[in-house]
């Protein structure tokens, strides 16, 4: 019946890909074992539960394969209908061309190789964690019978092409040294990408490379035969030391005319190439028509496995509730419907007004009392932590002995430690990443997965202008503030003292949004107008003149504080410089035409102060000689050499200004 029923998925597939004219045929047709062993012989799930916290998750980091993936949910229960199927690749249909986190039974969102990959990661790593911190303690090392609470594997499909990209590297070194034994990947090694076959441009020793990693490795000889998937995958299950990788030998394309050869990885297959495939599986007949007793037995197994572990992890809970005390189940409760959250408004900082100190400081302080009210915040940095000043102080560090601890040593792996963290927000925690605001680059595909998903990351990126110095233009960023605030559902904040590091922490825990922080090297003092209820509104009025105002000054950042230095400057000028700080674009660009309106007088001159690049600016001012900002890479010099080298600096500007005027 197995394999009856593996023919039925494979031609409910096809006739998806059929249907929409074009998706990814190749590794539908020598995946599609993988995922029915998978689905029908291990997934703990409930469809009619699909959110059910102890389930196992999926990760299609080939998100290629999605039409099997979605055949797949279809046959195991999940709220999908034939219509649905059909819509494939249409617009707002629930099955988009590559899994998207939001349809039922889609763990992640993937699109770039590799992306998916590094995400299951992090999600291993948000189960070690809620294991260690919900489970019961055994009562000795031999006893079996402590019955867990959080107790679910990560599985992932993954691709030659994930495995070329340079995040799994990344990721599955982080895997490995930390031990995630209840991750298993299942490589489809079906030796072939889109242009090539893999013997051309992807030739190293897999087993070699993850082994030396930490890693367990299973090797599947026949990838057709269901027996020797499901032997792989039980082997794997009971090493729970190391993370597993089951590289399933397969042919891309199986039983297509055009097996084996890159031509069949994507497109739609030729109507000759599509009748013939059906009748080999034993599945032809009019699209979408599904031979029952085969269909049922793909249900029946995911559904009755699943429904039975449910029932009995209900009761588990039940045990739970009644030893857990009451803080800890609210805390689990919080963590199941996502509803932790802290109001820093009314938290008292203790603020010295008369102190001078970087941003990363004052943000380091306003991290930790966070840390202290919530025990899912968590994160690292890219090997920078000393630097960003983004360690939890005696929070402990997660290691393969201990996951009681906040702090994660992501080593310098940026790419690997933005995705991780989307796998972390998508087990309930409030993660973030931190490195120097020129490397954000190597994040870019994280955060966009973070800004996709909708995730509650928050990225922290210090050193983040030229004011950065004697580091030289490699370390001084240009373009990046752009290219971050250009990104679609990215709240991108860049404080300009404590005041506003507060306020802008504060919207991102009660919003849980896609964030950035974004904070310079340099020192301010708490600047005498900034008002933390005030950063929701993404911009506000900092200072006024005493009478006429002639000059608005929009800056944001530590830059705040130099408009308020050129203020008193042209004060003695008979000039009225109105300070406008905006620590958020994006929230200021969502807020009413009247309050956009009342923050610039008519007649007034309006300038942009941001040591970086102009690039998305030019909506303020009426000309570019408004824009005090630097678009050409910078110089390895001190600050102030470098200020004045771009007539940065105070005289210069004020000179500008006043020229202008």
């Amino acid at each position: 019946m197995d394999n009856k029923s593996l023919a039925v998925l494979k031609g409910l597939a096809l006739d998806i890909i059929q249907n929409a004219k074009g998706g990814h045929p190749g590794s539908t047709l020598s995946a599609a074992p993988i995922l029915y062993t998978l689905y029908t012989k291990h997934m703990k799930v409930n469809p009619s539960m699909y959110d059910w916290i102890n389930r196992d998750r999926f990760v299609l980091s080939a998100g290629h394969a999605s039409a099997l993936l979605y055949a797949t949910l279809f046959l195991s229960g999940y709220q999908f209908t034939v219509e649905d199927l059909k819509n494939y690749r249409r617009l707002n249909s629930k099955t988009p061309s590559h899994p998207e986190f939001g349809t039922v039974g889609v763990d992640a969102s993937t699109g770039m190789l590799g992306e998916g990959f590094a995400t299951a990661v992090g999600i291993a790593l948000g189960e070690k964690i809620l294991e260690e911190r919900f489970n019961k303690k055994p009562k000795n090392v031999f006893d079996k019978k402590t019955k867990k609470l959080i107790d679910y594997y990560t599985y992932v499909l993954a691709s030659d092409g994930d495995l070329m990209e340079g995040i799994s590297y990344e990721a599955a070194s982080f895997a490995g040294n930390l031990k995630l034994g209840k991750l298993i990947v299942l490589y489809d090694a079906n030796k072939s990408s889109m242009d090539t076959n893999t013997n051309k441009n992807f030739t190293e020793s897999i087993s070699s490379r993850f082994m030396s990693q930490g890693w367990h490795v299973e090797i599947v000889k026949n990838g057709k035969s269901i027996s020797e998937i499901n032997k792989a995958i039980v082997k794997a299950k009971k090493n729970t030391i190391n993370p597993s990788l089951i590289i399933v030998n397969t042919t891309i394309g199986e039983g297509s005319k055009l097996e084996g050869t890159p031509k069949i990885h994507s497109g739609e297959l030729t109507k000759e190439d599509y009748e013939q495939l059906k009748r080999g599986l034993g599945v032809e007949g009019l699209p979408f028509t599904i031979l029952k007793e085969p269909a049922e037995n793909i249900r029946n197994q995911v559904v009755q496995r699943g429904s039975t572990l449910y029932d009995e992890w209900e009761k588990i809970l039940d045990e739970y509730k009644k030893e857990m005390a009451t803080d800890k189940y609210n805390e689990f409760q919080n963590l199941a419907y996502n509803n932790t959250e802290i109001d820093l408004t009314k938290v008292d900082f203790g603020i010295n007004y008369d102190l001078k100190e970087t941003l990363r400081e004052s943000n380091s302080k306003v991290m930790n009392v966070i840390a202290d009210s919530m025990w899912n915040f968590i994160g690292g940095a890219a090997d920078v932590a000393s630097a960003t000043l983004t360690y939890l102080n005696g929070k402990g560090d997660i290691d393969y002995k201990n996951f009681n601890g906040r702090n994660i040593l992501y080593g310098v792996r940026e790419n690997a430690s933005g995705a991780i963290s989307n796998g972390l927000a998508l087990s309930g925690f409030r993660p973030f990443a931190s490195t120097f605001m020129a490397f954000s680059d190597y994040m870019k595909p994280s955060i966009r997965m973070t800004s996709l998903m909708n995730l509650p990351v928050t990225y922290i990126f210090t050193h983040d202008s030229i004011t950065v110095g004697a580091d030289g233009p490699t370390h001084q960023p240009i373009e990046q503030l752009a290219s971050l605030r250009a990104t679609p559902n990215l709240y991108v904040y860049r404080p300009a003292d404590m005041v506003e590091i507060i306020g802008a922490w504060n919207c991102i825990l009660k919003e849980r949004k896609p964030a950035v922080i974004s904070l310079a090297k340099t020192e301010v003092k708490v600047q005498g107008g900034t008002n933390m209820l005030s950063v929701s509104k993404g911009a506000y009025i900092e200072a006024d003149p005493s009478d006429i105002i002639n000059i608005v000054i929009i800056a944001t950042g530590a830059e705040v504080q130099v408009a308020n230095s050129i203020k008193e400057r042209l004060k003695i000028d008979g000039i009225g410089v109105r300070v406008i700080s905006m620590p958020c674009m994006e929230k200021f660009l969502e807020q009413t035409d009247s309050y956009k309106d009342s923050l610039f007088p008519a007649g007034a001159k309006i300038f942009v102060l941001e040591y970086e690049g102009s690039f998305g600016w030019e909506k303020f001012v009426t000309g570019t000689d408004y824009l005090l900002t630097v678009n050409e890479f910078g110089k390895s010099a001190s600050k102030e050499e470098i200020l004045k080298y771009y007539k940065l600096d105070l005289d210069s500007m004020v000179e500008r200004i006043k020229s202008l005027i």
